[in-house]
């Protein structure tokens, strides 16, 4: 059958949008060892079935639209529903509901199918499905609710242009019921056919562009984690926590610091009487423990084995010393998974002030010194650096650290 030049020309938004499709599914295979980039298939797979949709129905006349109402119905209303889906995993990690979803799709299949099979009525056949394919979208609504501030203008390019896509589906219904008679004889031809492919065009382009970006700062982020937190508790490993420390000890706004070196007391036991598997829980644990107990500007990072460093800021020696107790008697009575229930598991520490980005080293020095003396005088105790300042110059002064303190359980 030959199709005017037009109708082929038709076929460039659904072509685009295929595209497009292709490009989040691209992006979904770069990711696809992340468990939360399954988003991406759903918008893939919708972009797909939309485009097909859109596709036939550009090379159909006003008798093919009723012929084929309930095929094409079925590819609209699982590409809305998929894009609903993909949209609300990435908002908040849960899907919206298949049933609603079901509900939604049976409705209006019967709808259509009454009035393309039994009395053919095209007006009413494009504000049934107009209508449902909102609601579809809408789905994803529930996932806007107390969602948190878009980190960047990429999210909120994400989150708009998808809010905005359900407001015109929304109205959709209502601009048909508006049509002139000679806009429905030939629907494929008409102008609102045109404007409803540049609008989906559009759609398409913007909430594509943002989600490739999203997903790059994401894999940029993935990969940024993947080099600076430690895999097993994902606190901050040595080498992000020299550079982060640097960073904050050259902020005077945070001045004075503190820095923790904390040891697991007797930790080999552990792997030895209940494994590896449990030895590792333990680790996990008091990693989560530890952030808890510290504010959200101190450094909390494991250097390896079961050794932790702490670094404290805008604290004085005393206040330090009653922030390590506290967290050392949370850990000693802290009930370990994995564990029987009257084991209980104490660590040792080792607190030292720092002065400067210059002194971080030193102090790390300083720190495991003072936690092997808590070792040596019995575990389960806190030893704190006393300081004293000495002025070498006019512009430095000197700190001798002398470990006389020892706060024993």
């Amino acid at each position: 059958m030959n199709q005017p030049a037009i109708t082929y020309f038709a076929l460039i938004a659904p072509a685009c949008v295929v595209l497009f499709g292709f490009a989040l599914l691209t992006c979904w295979y770069v990711q696809r060892r992340q468990p939360q980039a399954v988003f991406l298939l759903w918008l893939s797979g919708s972009f797909m079935s939309l485009a097909t949709a859109l596709a036939l129905q550009s090379l159909m006349s006003n008798a093919q639209l009723g012929q084929f109402a309930l095929a094409t119905a079925c590819l609209y209303l699982m590409g809305c529903w998929s894009l609903a889906q993909g949209m609300s995993l990435r908002l908040r990690g849960k899907g919206v509901s298949v049933s609603g979803g079901l509900l939604i799709a049976s409705v209006t299949l019967a709808v259509l199918f009454y009035y393309s099979q039994l009395e053919n009525n095209l007006l009413l056949r494009i504000q049934s499905l107009a209508f449902a394919m909102a609601l579809m979208q809408a789905l994803a609504l529930p996932a806007f609710v107390q969602l948190k501030p878009a980190q960047d203008w990429v999210e909120s390019l994400v989150r708009w242009t998808y809010g905005i896509s359900v407001g015109y589906a929304l109205f959709r219904p209502l601009a048909v019921s508006l049509l002139p008679v000679n806009e429905l004889q030939d629907l494929t031809r008409s102008g609102y056919w045109a404007f409803s492919q540049v609008v989906a065009l559009v759609f398409a382009m913007l909430f594509t562009v943002g989600l490739l970006a999203c997903s790059v700062r994401d894999m940029v982020t993935n990969l940024r984690d993947e080099r600076n937190r430690d895999p097993l508790t994902r606190l901050l490993n040595r080498r992000a926590f020299m550079e982060a420390g640097q960073s904050v000890l050259a902020d005077r706004r945070l001045a004075p610091w503190a820095l923790v070196a904390v040891d697991i007391d007797h930790f080999k036991r552990i792997n030895d009487n209940w494994g590896h598997a449990a030895g590792d829980q333990v680790l996990v644990q008091l990693g989560q423990l530890l952030p808890l107990q510290v504010r959200d500007k101190d450094l909390v990072a494991r250097f390896g084995g079961e050794e932790f460093i702490l670094l404290l800021n805008r604290v004085q020696m005393s206040e330090a010393h009653a922030i390590v107790d506290r967290v050392r008697m949370q850990m000693r009575a802290h009930a370990f998974e994995h564990l029987p229930e009257r084991i209980r598991m104490t660590a040792s520490f080792g607190i030292v002030p720092v002065r400067s980005a210059e002194e971080l080293a030193e102090a790390l020095c300083q720190a495991d010194a003072l936690l092997y003396a808590a070792k040596g005088a019995g575990r389960d105790c806190v030893q704190a650096a006393m300081t004293v300042v000495r002025p070498i110059d006019d512009e430095h002064a000197a700190i001798e650290s002398v470990a006389d303190t020892a706060l024993s359980a």
